[in-house]
């Protein structure tokens, strides 16, 4: 019977093949002109996000041989050109609550130990 660890470790496993299959399936190193795969790859984001989204970017792409290829200049400049990533001080949201130091956290399970247990009179 299969035991907790060893489906950790297959699962573990799978990932790593997974990313090296993704790895050498799009080896992009050299290339000027991509694949929808590969553009999408290249971006970072899925295939169907990135053919929802492309043409926000202004990147169209060229008819050659039957196959819609991209640059990989203008992914590039795309990807540069785009506006930054809004953190928490520019998109002027709240900031997100910080989880409590050690110093609380000891604080909070030594209050927590000292609550009154209704059978025993206290908590062991």
């Amino acid at each position: 019977m299969n035991t907790p660890a060893p489906l950790a470790q297959l699962a573990a496993e799978i990932a790593t093949l997974r990313q090296q299959l993704a790895a050498l399936r799009f080896d992009l190193s050299g290339k000027d002109w991509l694949t929808v795969e590969e553009a999408a790859h290249y971006c970072g984001v899925s295939r169907s996000q990135f053919d929802s989204n492309i043409a926000k970017y202004g990147i169209e792409p060229r008819n050659f041989m039957g196959k819609k290829l991209y640059e990989e200049a203008g992914l590039h400049r795309a990807i540069h050109d785009a506006r930054p990533w809004a953190t928490t001080a520019t998109s002027g949201l709240a900031p997100a609550p910080s989880s409590p130091g050690p110093a609380e956290a000891l604080a909070r399970l030594a209050r927590y130990e000292r609550k009154e247990d209704p059978t025993m009179g206290r908590r062991k």
